[in-house]
């Protein structure tokens, strides 16, 4: 016998269109939670972000229908995390907690459960979490068994669940079988069945996990058809309740009560295998991929695939300095509204400004992987907006004097100093050290950052795009090993920039350039200005802020104009 541990995790950006949304609730939230209840010997842990919870309260209240009947009948758990699904280490200890105790809070006012484990938005750990998330009343987490396998352990390992700890505070990690997750719902439904044999036969009365996005069942390319149409999901749910005998489906909470850990362990700085590569840069990103590749087409990868693993979350802050600027911004504006809690007794708009800043948090425009994240501008766009609102209010609850600042600071943390002008009507952000470039330029009465841009890089999957082709959906395959394009001859239209794409930069060129050769860089600068560093001086007087600055030019030999 086996125990099957089942999660689901439906998560929507801040910011994302209405329309996408309500397509993603009528082609797969719905109707998963719908087949569900048609088979009560299933059992699945829910974690629904609070960007989703809210949306179905505003759009589609009938839902909460659905998860009530289900939680009475005992087919469902409900799982706590961050209410925007920030990534945690990504913040500060206090909007840590902020985040996952709003999300708790939600649950018990609104289904009257208090949850007992928390989905890890994109499953982004790092060790010192453990002890905060006890803090918050915790019990477990599920990860990936990618953060097992670079901790030591084993395969048959990981067939069920272990403890953690940091400063002595508990907390219960499940591992993700990524078999099953690559399998489901990809694979017959004969072939998954197949592999819950196989854990039963090594692992007899163990735990099975499985935990992802509830958008595979539905969203994901080709998915509303294969699970609802050709009733993959319906089979899979019934192939579950016909094997109730031996395959035993049990929530995370209950494999805590009923079953002793593995053992203790501890954790390094993870996520799941595809963030390794994605949050690489370029060249890392096609040897990691080289490096798989050589393994297993020399039948080593099962052996020794663990050991390969690239980057962290983090590196995407390195690798996008747009991603970074944003994250920054975050700092800044969490700083404002910190310096007020005890200076204000507006404590309602304070709340509603520290609340702008939590939606700002949300992960999806940080980075970028399989999905569009950071490229995605209206997602950019909502967290800029949530943050210059948030910054708005604190400015008239007394964060910015009357005349406004002028700050000289390591905006960016690169060692750098930038210049920031903040007044109540705009924002404007200078980098000495970049050419005196203007980055950010923010409009407080429309929530707008007007250089929210992003400058046009060399992406690891790049060199993929010359032999891809607009094919359709093959079973058995993920998301992860696709690659399609909606045209071919995109690859000609690849075109990288050398610098940001920001403002008050000075090209010099020759006379003759074309618009098109601008487009495409493919002209001669003639001068140094863009990337070097200029001379700065500030003066603030009582109705003036003044940034000057300054640079001696210096003409470019013929050998290093740049194309």
């Amino acid at each position: 016998m086996i125990n099957f541990c089942f999660g689901i995790h439906n998560h929507q950006p801040v910011g994302n269109f209405d329309a996408v949304i309500a397509n993603a609730y009528k082609r797969c939230y719905l109707p998963f939670i719908r087949l569900l209840a048609d088979f009560p010997a299933v059992k699945v842990t829910l974690h629904n972000t609070g960007v989703l919870w809210d949306w179905f309260g505003e759009n589609y209240p009938e839902y909460f229908e659905y998860i009530e009947k289900l939680l009475a009948l005992g087919q469902l758990e409900l799982l706590g995390g961050g209410y925007y699904e920030p990534i945690l280490p990504a913040i500060f200890d206090s909007h840590k907690k902020g985040q996952i105790n709003k999300l708790s809070v939600y649950l018990k006012e609104k289904f009257s459960v208090t949850p007992r484990g928390m989905w890890m938005a994109e499953r982004v750990w790092e060790p010192q979490l453990a002890g905060l998330l006890a803090d918050c009343k915790m019990e477990y987490t599920i990860l990936d068994d990618t953060h097992f396998r670079w901790a030591g352990l084993t395969e048959r390992q990981l067939d069920g669940y272990f403890i953690t700890e940091e400063q002595h505070k508990k907390l219960s990690l499940f591992p993700i079988s990524k078999e099953l997750r690559y399998a489901i719902p990809f694979k017959p439904v004969g072939e998954v069945i197949d592999i819950f044999k196989r854990i039963a036969e090594r692992s007899p009365d163990k735990l099975a996990v499985y935990a992802d996005d509830g958008e595979k069942f539905g969203i994901w390319p080709d998915t509303y058809h294969l699970c609802y149409e050709e009733k993959w999901l319906g089979k899979f749910f019934e192939e579950l309740s016909k094997n109730a005998g031996w395959l035993r489906m049990a929530f995370f909470s209950e494999a805590i009560d009923e079953f002793e850990p593995n053992g203790r362990v501890y954790i390094p700085t993870s996520s799941y295998a595809e963030m390794g590569q994605w949050s690489l840069p370029p060249a890392g990103f096609i040897q990691f991929e080289e490096l798989e590749n050589w393994l297993k087409d020399n039948e080593m990868y099962k052996d020794f695939g663990y050991l390969v693993h690239g980057g962290f979350w983090r590196c995407f802050l390195t690798k996008y300095p747009e991603a970074n600027n944003m994250h920054k911004k975050m700092y800044r504006v969490a700083v404002k509204i910190d310096s007020l809690k005890n200076r204000t007794t507006e404590k309602k708009q304070l709340a509603e400004a520290e609340d702008l800043l939590y939606q700002g948090q949300c992960n999806c425009p940080y980075w970028h992987g399989v999905f569009g994240g950071l490229y995605l501008n209206h997602l950019r766009y909502a967290t800029y907006n949530r943050f210059i609102r948030a910054e708005a209010i604190t400015d008239k609850l007394g964060a910015l004097s009357k005349n406004g600042n002028i700050e000289v600071t390591d905006f960016d943390d690169d060692g750098h100093e930038e210049i920031l002008v903040e007044t109540k009507r705009l924002n404007a952000y200078f980098s000495p050290r970049r050419g005196g470039s203007l980055f950010e330029l923010d409009l407080k009465s429309k929530g707008i950052n007007l250089l929210d841009t992003m400058a046009r890089r060399k992406e690891g999957y790049h060199h993929k795009l010359s032999v891809a082709k607009n094919t359709g959906y093959s079973s058995g395959k993920s998301i992860h090993d696709r690659v399609e394009v909606k045209e071919e001859g995109l690859e000609k239209y690849l075109v990288y920039d050398w610098h940001n794409r920001v403002s008050f930069i000075e090209h010099i060129t020759t006379n003759d350039i074309t618009l098109e050769q601008l487009a495409f860089n493919k002209y001669r600068e003639m001068g140094d200005f863009i990337m070097e560093p200029f001379e700065y001086r500030v003066e603030k007087s009582h109705d003036r802020l003044t940034v000057a600055m300054s640079r001696a030019h210096r003409r470019l030999s013929q050998s290093s104009l740049l194309y």
